[in-house]
């Protein structure tokens, strides 16, 4: 077993199964496994079961998933196929938990004889808080940075750069010195960076998702949103510091070495690591941030005249989100933590487009 070659596929089995342990923290207590509930159902012995369920089957799939990577043969394909096992094994283990609490949903009758409701806030549109694009800034400089270096060392540059790598991070192909060639680092590296920080702009802008059951919606509302921004807009900042670090493994400076795939990653894992505690602290949607509760706000939960509409049909196992009659591209996220996209819109298959086939195809135009 080598270690060092093994790490591109340990770390993110590894974080995979970190995430999806702590994914139940993070949800609002309306929606569990991706299924709409009334909150005071919350404590329900069928939703206890399904959590310890889903710990357990999270643990079990993500220890076979390391095991698959590290001591089967097999090479780079066996460590893919690790990767492999843990992600199906995950959403198996996921839809047994949703299956578990949709059925003592249903046989509970939960919402039966229940008011439903869908509530929203015009203030979050009428009067909505500025976007932090001085958060932005770290991601422009390291673009630009990159941009500068790649310059002062283009005269220096080999005839021949190296164009791939692989999991050991050895060069594996070569191309001839262009300046097409040799700034293709920076094209993907703003690319990318542009891509995320837009995406940011628009999630910003995008659906409130609020809790008919919950007083301070809004203002969990307003708060997740800000903090998730300006994290988003950080992470961007990381990502374009990994693609810095590949870059300068094709202009030569940075060595290939059987760590190098750590040094590549890092930046990106720690922001990634960032973005998990942040994500325990606020929930999705804010649904952790704590509020004072007053008096009349507690009588009010004690007995809710309404609750949440129930909503399922529009949710695809809990996770894709197709409604006709929302306008919205992005939504939150049912279960996980995030922006996911409104299938039922024809620009989410647009967007889908532009982030799998531009990538697919940039390599070759830059031959």
């Amino acid at each position: 077993m080598q270690t060092s070659s093994s790490l591109p596929a340990v770390i993110p089995i590894a974080l995979i199964g970190a995430v999806t342990l702590v994914v139940p923290l993070m949800t609002p207590p309306t929606v569990q496994f991706g299924v709409r509930i009334p909150a005071e159902r919350g404590g329900d012995a069928a939703l206890a079961g399904a959590r310890r369920g889903y710990r357990l089957g999270i643990v079990g799939v993500t220890v076979a998933a390391l095991l698959v990577a590290l001591f089967v043969p097999g090479g780079a394909a066996a460590r893919l196929s690790g990767v492999l096992v843990e992600v199906v094994g995950v959403y198996a283990v996921y839809l047994v938990a949703r299956a578990h609490v949709s059925t003592a949903k249903h046989e509970g009758r939960w919402f039966e004889g229940r008011k439903q409701v869908t509530v929203a806030d015009t203030a979050l549109r009428t009067r909505p808080d500025p976007f932090p694009w001085l958060w932005g800034l770290p991601a422009a400089v390291i673009v630009v940075g990159t941009a500068v270096f790649g310059a002062i060392r283009y005269p220096h540059l080999p005839d021949r750069l190296a164009q791939h790598y692989n999991t050991s991070g050895h060069p594996t192909s070569y191309t001839d010195k262009t300046f097409v060639s040799a700034f293709a680092p920076v094209g993907a590296q703003l690319a990318v960076v542009a891509l995320m920080v837009a995406l940011t702009w628009i999630t910003f802008h995008g659906k409130a998702t609020l809790d008919a059951q919950d007083p301070h919606a809004a203002d969990r509302q307003r708060r997740f949103v800000a903090v998730m921004s300006r994290c988003l807009l950080l992470f961007a900042a990381a990502v374009g510091l990994t693609m810095f670090f590949a870059a300068l493994a094709t202009w030569n400076v940075l060595g290939s070495t059987g760590w190098f795939p750590v040094i590549l990653l890092a930046p990106a894992m720690l922001a990634t690591l960032g973005l998990i505690v942040v994500a325990l602290r606020v929930g999705q949607g804010g649904s952790r941030l704590r509020y004072a509760t007053t008096a009349d706000e507690a009588d009010s939960a004690a007995e809710p005249a309404a609750v949440n509409r129930d909503d399922d049909h529009l949710w695809k196992g809990g996770i894709l989100y197709y409604n006709r009659d929302d306008p919205s591209v992005f939504v939150q996220k049912r279960f996980g933590f995030g922006w996911t996209l409104n299938w039922a819109r024809p620009a989410a298959l647009v967007f889908l487009v532009a982030v799998t086939v531009v990538p697919l195809l940039l390599p070759w135009w830059l031959r």
